[in-house]
């Protein structure tokens, strides 16, 4: 089943939401370090969805994200379902 990643992108943190199975979950905050963000990159699985909202910090989130992980770049995400 997939799952979608939401983060709601601060300057010094994240929140993070999990859905799946038709449930949304909260994960807790992230730090918007290299060092976290690379950490719960590698958490990801490659099926997964990441939305990210569009802020100053998003494109550097993403970056950071998918190169840790193969899940999907939020950035696209978000201009995906934008475009919807």
């Amino acid at each position: 089943m997939r799952r979608v990643i939401g983060i709601d992108v601060h300057r010094t943190f994240g929140e993070v939401v999990f859905w799946e199975d038709g449930r949304l979950r909260h994960a807790g905050r992230i730090d918007m370090t290299r060092a976290a963000l690379e950490g719960f990159g590698k958490t990801l699985l490659a099926s997964d969805e990441v939305v990210a909202e569009a802020t100053a910090n998003s494109m550097a989130v993403s970056r950071v994200l998918a190169s840790a992980s193969g899940a999907a770049l939020p950035g696209r995400a978000a201009s995906h379902a934008a475009q919807e």
